[in-house]
């Protein structure tokens, strides 16, 4: 049954340990997680009692039972009645056993499945399966001339958010029994209670539309509900969402008006020259997603105070720096926009002498510091050009000119440079192509709980060979991966706190291997069927700086349990450090794909974003490459292991920690195997009014220096890494 956080807490065992592990019972999965984590799985699990139908099936003889199995070469659709047929393989010969399937149970959120001629049973996404065939089989199992039933398949309709069918079966009601008086009252009530439940239901994907920046889609769907016979505060709200996207279309004809008039009196011909092309860029591209930098100029309307030139000021430098940072001055406004120009000039320069040439002008630009640097370059466009990928169509991507990584991606629907979107990075498993691995998170626009319509960016790096069955566990693999991480983030509009990691089958290998070792890069980890194996026994540790929604305990090549992977996950979920982690088995399905999962997965993709930097932490390092976390980089470590090591080599690896500690007195501690790092420092983190000292091994290694922000540092990193949400003001590189 749901249960909610205070019934775990609740939870005393016979015998105590400190590490309480929950193990959730759903039927056809088993979710674990540490009880001591800040528990995002434990909240909004309780509710009403979902309703369920049992699907009355002939049994047949049984004598074989399914332990794994490889390929399945054959899956057909079920049929009305609830049956399909699946082939799998059975030898290594290619020999195939076709086992014939029935539907034995149907709840709102999945469906249980049960093999007629062999001990095989699994539960499934209910949204798998095309609602016009649980329609008819849902049908079969209710007495058409028994209201209390087909009541109950209303309900259960409301829960599996099958709205339309919900209505239909309410309307069949009245039709069929129009003259029982007590079932009307009933059928009210149920109506109300189902207009509630839309309601609900309708409020949240508008609301999920227009996080997403599909505001086009957003206005379109509250207009044709506001007119439809909702409940009074569901279509009060429906209304404001109509209200609401007028006044904003109202005030964009507003401002682009004014913009003109204001400009006509400002009596200084030169200034108008001067200002022409900002108005031109502002009223082309000012819509929905943009407005909101103009709510400083918006607010001076009603006052008469302000000269024409200050409004103008608060407009084009609200543009630019962003509402909260606009400053009633053309003079600094146009200096801004000079800077912008600069700034983005510098970002796509691949000319080393024009760089110098630039940051020159840039430095020399009059009341244009570190701040207002840092500020614009939240509002600039993308680095790299992204004009030719359309929205909602696969596009191959080459990285750094032919030969270069390339990755798939798939750009969510109403994409504007302007919105800042979440991605996945989703890494394909054996016998799948990269193109099918992107396509099966971003979907299409008939996938409504899929990356395309909830706003994410989807790309899928070619990392493997097209040949290969298995995950290296090597550096190029990293290398390749997050190549094509920075290339996404300077090509699209990427929200960097929001990067998840996803892999599945050897994808999920490298999930766990790549995520462990760039804990810092992604906001969670999501390997399906992956293999916590090598590398991740001996850097668990990292797994704190992330969350991770594992599926599966580790499956070898042939679809078998590889419980190497069970000391890893035993070690996340006993650390007294609170490691975010969620596993989740699916009972009869071992190491699948599990793409009908997806939508849940993105549910808690939406719950998490990335760690902000820590002044302190402890990492664990077995390669050379995987040297920088955080704000830290470390050179020259002193060993690079291969995993898994020969057969025949004795010995364990010896792994390098990295143990960084900033205290309040600007003291930077490190302790590692290397004398020699970059430190990027972000205003968070220090104070640049005080002087810094870096001790190494407990020695002096820089003596207390004042830093000066610097807008060159922050624009460097920014063209080298594409991470906008984490810009260093200074960087120390120590000897």
């Amino acid at each position: 049954r749901a249960v909610g956080k205070a019934a775990l807490n609740a939870v005393v065992n016979a015998v105590p340990d400190p590490h309480l592990i929950a193990r959730m019972e759903t039927g056809w999965q088993r979710i674990y997680f540490p009880v001591q984590q800040d528990s995002k799985q434990a909240t909004g699990l309780t509710g009403a009692t979902p309703v369920t139908f049992t699907v009355k099936t002939a049994k047949q003889a049984k004598t074989l039972t399914v332990m794994s199995f490889g390929a399945i070469p054959t899956i057909e659709p079920f049929d009305e009645f609830g049956r399909r047929r699946v082939a799998i393989f059975v030898d290594n010969q290619g020999k195939a056993m076709n086992v014939i399937q029935a539907i034995s149970e149907v709840t709102p959120d999945h469906v249980m499945v049960e093999s007629l001629n062999c001990y095989w049973n699994l539960g499934m996404s209910l949204k798998t399966i095309p609602m016009e065939t649980i329609d008819k089989l849902l049908h079969a199992q209710v007495d058409k001339n028994e209201p209390a039933s087909r009541l109950g398949l209303v309900k259960f309709y409301s829960q599996a958010e099958m709205f339309p069918q919900a209505f239909d079966e309410l309307e069949a009601l009245a039709r069929d029994f129009p003259d029982q008086k007590e079932l009307k009252g009933r059928l009210d009530k149920a109506q109300a209670e189902l207009m509630n439940y839309f309601g609900g239901e309708v409020l949240r994907r508008l609301g999920r539309r227009k996080k997403a920046g599909q505001h086009a889609l957003a206005e379109t769907f509250a207009a044709k509900l506001s007119t439809q016979p909702l409940s009074g505060a569901v279509l009060q709200d429906v209304q404001q969402y109509v209200r609401t996207y007028v006044q904003s279309r109202q005030a964009i004809e507003r401002i682009k008006l004014s913009l003109g008039e204001w400009q006509s009196k400002l009596n200084d011909l030169a200034k108008e020259k001067l200002v022409q092309p900002l108005r031109s860029e502002v009223t082309e591209q000012l819509d929905f997603e943009t407005i909101s930098r103009l709510d400083a100029f918006l607010k001076a309307e009603a006052d008469t105070q302000y000269e024409p030139s200050q409004r103008l000021g608060l407009a084009y430098s609200g543009w630019v720096l962003g509402a909260a940072n606009a400053v009633p001055d053309l003079d600094q406004a146009l200096r801004v926009w000079d800077a912008r120009h600069l700034a983005l000039e510098y970002l796509r320069s691949e000319d080393p002498s024009l760089d110098i040439e630039l940051v020159k002008q840039l430095q020399s630009t009059e009341n244009i510091g570190w701040e207002a640097v840092l500020n614009l370059a939240a509002q600039l466009p993308p680095i790299l050009d992204a004009s030719d990928i359309e929205a909602g169509k696969p596009h191959r991507v080459v990285t750094l000119g032919e030969g270069g990584p390339s990755y798939w991606v798939t750009l969510p629907a109403e994409y504007s440079h302007h919105h800042n979107y979440p991605m996945v990075v989703t890494l394909r498993p054996r016998h799948r192509t990269a193109e099918q691995t992107a396509a099966a998170w971003a979907g299409d626009t008939n996938d409504s709980d899929l990356g395309f319509n909830r706003g994410y960016i989807v790309i899928s790096p070619e990392y493997a060979d097209r040949t290969a069955t298995e995950y290296s566990f090597g550096s190029p693999a990293h290398k390749y991966v997050l190549d094509c991480l920075i290339d996404a983030r300077k090509r699209f509009a990427v929200d960097s706190d929001r990067v998840f990691l996803a892999g599945h089958g050897m994808g999920g290998d490298a999930a766990y291997d790549i995520g462990m070792s760039h804990p810092d890069e992604f906001a969670g980890v999501v390997p399906l069927g992956g293999n916590a194996i090598n590398y991740c026994a001996f850097m668990t540790d990292n797994a704190l700086y992330t969350a991770w929604y594992a599926v599966g305990k580790g499956y070898d090549t042939n679809g078998s349990r590889d419980t190497r992977s069970d000391v890893v996950l035993d070690k996340m979920m006993r650390k007294g450090f609170k490691c975010d982690l969620m596993v989740v088995d699916y009972l009869g399905r071992n190491g699948e794909n599990l793409v009908d999962e997806i939508p849940k997965f993105i549910d808690w993709m939406d719950l998490h974003v990335r760690r902000a930097p820590p002044k302190k932490f402890e990492v664990t390092s077995l390669r050379k490459a995987d040297n920088r976390f955080f704000w830290v980089t470390a050179s020259g470590l002193p060993r690079d292991y291969v995993l898994p090591l020969p057969v025949g080599e004795g010995g364990r690896p010896s792994s390098m920690e990295i143990d960084v500690n900033l205290t309040s007195a600007n003291t930077i501690f490190l302790k590692s195997p290397t004398n020699n790092y970059k430190l990027r420092l972000y205003p968070e983190l220090v104070d640049f009014s005080r002087p810094v000292v870096v001790k190494i091994n407990g020695r002096q290694a820089i003596k207390p220096v004042f830093l000066k922000p610097d807008p060159k540092v922050l624009l460097e990193e920014l063209r080298s890494r594409g991470d906008r949400k984490r810009l260093p003001l200074a960087v120390i590189s120590t000897p």
